[in-house]
């Protein structure tokens, strides 16, 4: 009896060791924990990163994005538009997709429309159609209403105001690293719209908001 007795509080503390000495390592960080913990979360699955004009994926909520060049990671996409829809004459759409470690955004401008020519007739084998069409090398093609010209813009630097602290931004291609300080301010950021301004190439800026299911969704990302 009194091996017995010895044996179990030796075999108990080994096992507790073995389940609560990862929570004491200085190496599992609570962002890692926090990764795991969501790991069995079912959230959307997105398949690419990548970011599009008409790209059609869950906004502003969180997501898994399971890229094929980049692996899987918790992100949230946010979307908004100036000047009325996309297509408006005009108008801008800023598309971000915000991850653990940086925001990349797109910036799409529509510069007009080009109107068809229901109008104006085109001679064909020796009169007009004055239908939807356009002539080219003997043939007629269907003629669409409009032509949507859509660019997208640059962004060299990008200004977040969180509370009354502004944070600036610096990257390459669109792209913008997140650091340890500014993640903590997302995920402690009040819950309503963001400010945002976009310096373009060439000295324009644009300012745009981050709606507020975003920012509520930057507490699961970061």
């Amino acid at each position: 009896m009194n091996k017995i007795s010895q044996t179990i509080p030796i075999f108990l503390l080994s096992t507790s060791l073995v389940v609560f000495l990862p929570k004491n390592c200085a190496a599992f960080s609570l962002h890692q924990e926090s990764y795991l913990t969501l790991a069995s979360i079912n959230y959307p699955i997105v398949k690419s990163a990548g970011l599009s004009p008409d790209m059609d994926v869950p906004w502003s909520k969180p997501v898994r994005v399971s890229d094929p060049f980049e692996g899987g990671f918790l992100a949230v996409f946010d979307r908004n538009y100036l000047g009325g829809y996309l297509y408006n004459q005009g108008s801008k759409q800023i598309i971000s997709l915000w991850t653990h470690k940086d925001v990349r955004v797109l910036v799409t401008v529509n510069s007009g429309l080009a109107g068809s020519f229901n109008n104006i007739g085109f001679l064909y084998n020796g009169h007009f159609d004055f239908h939807r069409h356009f002539y080219s090398a003997g043939l007629t093609y269907p003629r669409p209403d409009y032509l949507q010209l859509l660019t997208t813009k640059k962004v060299t630097k990008l200004l977040l105001k969180v509370g009354e602290q502004v944070y600036q931004l610096e990257g390459t291609n669109n792209t913008f690293a997140i650091n340890d300080k500014l993640a903590v301010a997302l995920k402690n950021a009040p819950y309503k719209n963001l400010n945002i301004r976009l310096m373009l190439e060439g000295g324009q800026t644009v300012d745009s908001e981050i709606g507020k299911e975003t920012v509520k969704a930057w507490r699961i990302i970061y």
